[in-house]
């Protein structure tokens, strides 16, 4: 366990201490000056001195149990040292002179963690948990608690033609000692070779055994289309229309300079499908997605990711039999494809499986302690199945991922509509309300937006007009509709009816 002292800064109770002082004081102060003038007998100038007092050890006691999120207040959670096998890649800055980089730079990082998490025994925080921290003056300290983790790999990329200048440094930050550094000054066409020996370095410096010689699986040998490939897994990361479109573009410049690059055709399938569930329901992003797929499996028909991208492209066509046939294999090929599980459950619930789709995004929160979205979808899945109990469970799980997401990231607003769901499920009605507003405030038109604050309005009768205003202009799957339950208390109206016949089956 950490230092008391440590502790107590962590918990932020030191602080809240030193402010109940200053404020209690200023209390005092005031009651000893207007107590007298306005008539009060001496013993309420005591009771305020003995109620300050009392107080203290109160405020102590709460600030070291509860933190204050902009999601709300939850409990802080306790802290175990972390365990010496454990690391945190932060997203490596972009020094270029023109600024140019950065989703080349994200990309960079993304690859890092990828090739870490493929060693055995090596807890490696995530994605989500560390680009918390992009952009930020970061204390290292600080951020390997928050992280819980005992080693951190930071650097820096800096671009020039096509020459490129990576730093990085591994520091062990318990004792702040430096484990390793190094500047590569290389040609672009070396990006694998730097990749691999920073891997390979960061994992000698800590004692590991590795798990593989080549821990980059680039899967290709063209360094251009590899620069394709991290520019679009930079834009990726976002999830934003406009940068999902970007992300596309790079993917599909990377197979045309290499048609046999199996991982951009991969990132191209999945960015395809997911613009044509999310943002379009035009032709060309199914058919793309498809091609993508059918590419991905051509060159690794038994690699489970070949058959998750298979199982996105024939979500597109709402086939959504195969493509639970489809995900179902790539579990088979590979059970810790957390990705795989969530989509396998949508596409259950997609087929009116209901319990299936309960217990699979139950077993896809599992694989990641910042996967919010999960559990608070098998909340609503628990809810349609009467079960209370499991429901208020992964409703309490959700809830507090979404409260601690928003901590680093406070215009989520997915966190705040799906997490609104959790909020009811609790009982706590007018916290679902709120958070509801707060996610169409950030983004109005968002269909995922609309249509998760139109199943929340749903259970409000003096909202069903404001829900069916909702539902007009957002989901485009009429299996979703006809087997989403928090949209029964809405099937009633004819407006429902019109909206769902105006979909296609």
């Amino acid at each position: 366990m950490p230092p008391l002292f440590e502790e107590l800064k962590r918990r932020k109770v030191i602080r809240v201490v030193v402010a109940y002082v200053v404020v209690g004081w200023l209390l005092i102060q005031i009651a000893e000056t207007t107590f007298a003038p306005i008539g009060l007998p001496d013993w309420t100038l005591r009771l305020v001195i003995v109620l300050v007092a009392l107080g203290l050890p109160l405020a102590a006691v709460l600030a070291w149990a509860f933190d204050i999120t902009p999601g709300g207040v939850i409990r802080t959670p306790a802290v175990a040292a972390p365990s010496a096998m454990s690391i945190a890649v932060l997203p490596f800055p972009d020094m270029s002179a023109e600024k140019d980089q950065e989703h080349f730079c994200d990309g960079l990082t993304e690859e890092l963690l990828n090739a870490l998490t493929r060693i055995p025994k090596l807890r490696v925080a995530s994605r989500t948990s560390s680009f918390s921290f992009k952009g930020k003056e970061v204390d290292l300290r600080e951020a390997a608690e928050k992280l819980h983790v005992a080693h951190i790999l930071e650097g820096s990329v800096r671009t020039s033609g096509n020459r490129i200048r990576v730093t990085a440094q591994l520091v062990e930050t318990a004792t702040d000692s430096h484990l390793w550094s190094e500047t590569y000054d290389r040609e672009l066409d070396d990006i694998f070779a730097i990749q691999d020996d920073i891997a390979s370095r960061v994992l000698e410096a800590m004692r590991c055994r590795l798990g593989t010689d080549k821990l980059v699986d680039a899967t290709t040998e063209d360094p251009k289309a590899y620069q394709y490939f991290l520019r679009g897994l930079g834009y990726a990361l976002s999830g934003s229309k406009r940068d999902m479109q970007l992300s596309i573009d790079m993917a599909q410049k990377a197979v045309d300079t290499d048609p046999e690059f199996l991982r951009a055709w991969l990132l191209l399938a999945e960015q395809c499908s997911l613009y044509s569930l999310f943002f379009s329901r035009e032709e060309q992003w199914s058919k793309r997605a498809y091609r993508a797929a059918e590419e991905a499996t051509r060159l690794a028909p038994e690699r489970a990711e070949s058959c998750l991208a298979l199982g996105y492209a024939h979500a597109t066509r709402e086939r959504f039999g195969e493509a639970e046939a489809a995900l179902r294999k790539a579990i088979e090929l590979d059970p810790k494809l957390g990705r795989a599980w969530h989509h396998l459950a949508r596409a259950l619930q997609h087929q009116g499986k209901v319990q299936d789709a309960a217990i699979h995004f139950e077993k896809a929160a599992d694989f990641d302690p910042d996967d919010f979205v999960s559990p608070l979808l098998a909340t609503t899945m628990y809810f349609a199945l009467h079960d209370t109990k499991a429901s208020e469970r992964m409703a309490r799980i959700g809830v507090e991922r979404a409260q601690r997401v928003l901590g680093d990231y406070p215009d989520n607003q997915r966190a705040y509509y799906l997490g609104a769901a959790g909020w009811y499920m609790l009982g706590e009605k007018s916290k679902a309300l709120q958070w509801t507003d707060k996610a169409l405030e950030l983004n109005p038109n968002d269909p995922a937006t609309r249509y998760n604050a139109a199943c929340l309005f749903a259970k409000f009768p003096e909202k069903h007009e404001q829900a069916l205003e909702l539902l007009e202009m957002s989901v485009k799957s009429r299996s979703w509709m006809e087997n989403d339950a928090d949209l029964d208390p809405l099937r009633a109206y004819p407006r429902f009816k019109a909206i769902l016949d105006s979909l296609a089956d």
